[in-house]
């Protein structure tokens, strides 16, 4: 992307229930929707894209860039993005950025000082999680916690000492979720706003533009989604199986 006059980066999320899609131009954010979707990512998505390309009165010709959510999430929803994301990669040959949607999280945590832990719901008392020692533009540079799917019991276990010693912010649907077996814990978390509980398009719009404009371009064919799990449906294939 560099030298490129105009910079115009789509990003998108579909990790979650959320579908967090956004536009970014060369001085922020342009348009940006994130809506609660449910199961109907595959109905709703290129609507959606297609809804901020015609408000903000620019073409899918004009983009320089793509970004892209990896996960951890859901399955299903992570497929529709990937496959998405990768079809305009590959037909427009077009940079593109694939990020950690715990990343993209913690980025939007920027007015903290302390450490920040973003958390997803990942069912059956279980969260994914990453821990980040302060807030850092390159938010990678700053992650201390590779991505992880954690039972609240072992993410509990691994927080005790740490949050005596320097403030935890924490977000996300995940926090929500247990948020009586923290308090029960006696952990000091401090909860960020509910905005937060997911990713949002415009943060993952920025973030990968910021990596774009360093020109770090995964490419098309590189980018997997990062499951950390396997699906639901394999599990149960095995148990069908062991029988």
């Amino acid at each position: 992307m560099k030298g490129l006059k105009k910079m115009l980066v789509l990003g998108i999320d579909t990790s979650s229930p959320v579908a967090a899609i956004a536009l970014v131009g060369e001085h922020g954010l342009l348009a940006e929707i994130n809506i609660e979707l449910i199961h109907r990512h595959s109905e709703r998505l290129i609507p959606n894209i297609d809804y901020l390309f015609k408000e903000t009165n620019y073409s899918i010709d004009e983009l320089t860039g793509l970004a892209v959510g990896l996960g951890p999430g859901s399955f299903t929803g992570l497929r529709i993005g990937l496959s998405t994301i990768k079809t305009f990669a590959q037909v427009r040959k077009l940079p593109v950025k694939g990020l950690s949607t715990l990343d993209i999280m913690a980025y939007g945590a920027q007015a903290c000082e302390g450490m920040i832990l973003p958390l997803l719901d990942a069912r059956r008392e279980r969260v994914y999680c990453a821990m980040y020692d302060s807030w850092n533009k390159d938010i990678k540079k700053v992650k201390i916690w590779g991505d992880s799917a954690l039972s609240v019991t072992e993410l509990i276990e691994r927080l005790k000492g740490v949050a005596d010693s320097k403030k935890i912010y924490v977000m996300g649907n995940g926090f929500v979720q247990y948020q009586e077996v923290f308090n029960n814990a006696s952990l000091e978390l401090i909860p960020l706003s509910f905005v937060l509980n997911y990713p949002q398009g415009g943060l993952v719009a920025e973030l990968g533009a910021y990596y774009l404009k360093k020109g770090l371009d995964d490419g098309y064919l590189a980018i997997k989604p990062n499951y950390l799990k396997r699906p639901q449906a394999e599990i149960n294939w095995y148990k069908k199986e062991s029988r």
